[in-house]
């Protein structure tokens, strides 16, 4: 009895550790975007130049460099997750 209540809760804490991987992504690549279009509005009101082209370019590889942080974490999170299942259903189909 303690072994499936020990395997059950294993499973449910995967579950919640990947409806928070997704959430973590989400939200920071929403704040991305939020800094990505602050910048973009920004870079359209400056004059053209070096300055301007500057700031287009650092907007794009930030918001790129946050897509790249986005998918780690969700990956990472979503692999601890399915180990954490694993475990889960492992121990309760032994028990």
């Amino acid at each position: 009895m303690t072994e499936q209540l020990i395997s059950v809760l294993v499973v449910v804490t995967g579950l919640i550790a990947a409806a928070a991987g997704t959430a973590l992504a989400v939200s920071r690549l929403r704040t991305a975007g939020r800094a990505y279009r602050k910048t973009e509005t920004l870079y359209a009101a400056m004059p053209e130049g070096w300055s301007s082209w500057f700031l287009g370019g650092f907007s794009g590889l930030t918001m790129g460099a946050h897509g790249v942080w986005a998918a780690a974490i969700f990956v990472g999170w979503t692999l601890a997750a399915t180990l954490l299942v694993t475990l889960g259903l492992r121990l309760l189909w032994r028990s």
